[in-house]
């Protein structure tokens, strides 16, 4: 889209919580990368959780409080508001942490459910889908937890099944076959690359396998393990009161330092493993980023799915208390007050261990 298309003469008139006009008048509005300019008003995109449409008005609802509406843009509101809601919702992507390395294929289509059809933007990377609504909150389906791709001919679509439901992307009109081609080529991709790197099959993208359906765990254990991680994670195995759980990730905020393993891996991949320990859960990254460990107060399978569902960015779950604050300045923001998996894994965390000649005692008080 020109420059041009991002520029135009407008009405505006901004409201605080209680209805009233702080800022109006006519001014020149242009759309950058990462947020809305009018006059004197400067908008984040990560602030502006709803954007409407209608009447030749444009309405955004602005966090913490108010709106801004923008009106009078005569012949250049439909182009205007076009390119403000794609800038918008992709600037919304990258703050929901539901974007990628790589630049994704986009398959325009809607979203469809029982209470009928919304215009939706699917992105599909490497990793993941992400489902963009026409003014809702982007949200991300991983290709390693999708057990069913599904192309049906009536009504049209292609659907996506997992342990928590199904996801159902329609009119996507003659880019249906290749939409589910290309989905099922990323993921059996995924499942190829680590059948081969383990030598079984049952392994995804972010899922971790319990050992009873692993083959050889503890040998798969040594050959995935960096040597500086061996101890911890002979400790943790051997403390678990359930089924620990071994499993391989692609990472989305790969580090440039990383802890090899015997076994070599695949560019930005990590290994990772999950332990049960009474009503806690431990995660371990055996072996590519420094990362630190992990205790949560929940039951494996809900961490596992939310750590899937975050593709195991450790760097929003790192952030104190402090750091996590929602300010205007935080950059983590709308991820921390708007995505569920993030809070629920944020807000069951006990313990978040760094490696060093404490890390066993820091454990033991962890877990007592």
């Amino acid at each position: 889209m020109t420059t041009e298309a991002r520029r135009a003469r407008t009405a505006f008139a901004l409201a605080d919580a209680s209805g009233a006009i702080t800022e109006s008048g006519e001014a020149n509005a242009e759309i950058g990368d990462d947020g809305l300019t009018v006059g004197p008003v400067t908008v984040s995109f990560l602030d502006a959780d709803f954007l409407s449409a209608a009447d030749y008005r444009i309405e955004l609802s602005l966090w913490p409080a108010g709106r801004l509406v923008l009106s009078q843009l005569g012949r250049r509101f439909d182009t205007f508001h076009q390119e403000l809601r794609q800038v918008r919702n992709q600037a919304r992507v990258r703050g929901l942490l539901a974007h990628g390395i790589a630049m994704p294929e986009v398959f325009p289509g809607a979203l469809v459910s029982d209470t009928g059809q919304v215009p939706s933007e699917f992105q599909l990377y490497d990793t993941h889908i992400t489902v963009v609504p026409a003014d809702g909150d982007p949200w991300q389906i991983p290709l390693g937890a999708v057990t069913v791709v599904r192309s049906q001919r009536e009504p049209p679509a292609v659907t996506l099944e997992t342990s928590t439901g199904s996801t159902i992307l329609g009119q996507l009109a003659r880019r249906r076959e290749a939409c589910h081609a290309a989905i099922v080529e990323r993921r059996e991709a995924q499942r190829s690359l680590l059948a081969e790197l383990t030598g079984q099959s049952g392994f995804s993208d972010g899922s971790g396998v319990m050992r009873a359906e692993v083959r050889c765990f503890e040998q798969l254990l040594e050959r995935f393990t960096a040597p500086d991680r061996v101890a911890c994670s002979s400790a943790l195995v051997a403390i678990a009161t359930g089924e620990p759980r071994l499993g391989f990730v692609q990472l989305l905020d790969p580090d440039a330092e990383r802890h090899a393993c015997p076994a070599p891996l695949p560019e930005n991949w990590a290994v990772f493993l999950l332990v049960p320990v009474g009503p806690l859960t431990v995660l371990e990254i055996l072996a590519g980023p420094a990362a630190a460990t992990y205790v949560f107060r929940d039951e494996i399978e809900a961490v596992n799915r939310d750590l899937q569902l975050l593709h195991f960015r450790r760097a929003p779950l790192a952030l104190t208390a402090e750091q996590a604050a929602l300010t205007p300045s935080n950059l983590q923001r709308l991820a921390l007050r708007r995505l569920e998996p993030l809070q629920r894994l944020r807000s069951s965390t006990t313990a978040r261990l760094i490696h060093n000649e404490g890390w066993q005692n820091a454990l033991r008080g962890a877990l007592a």
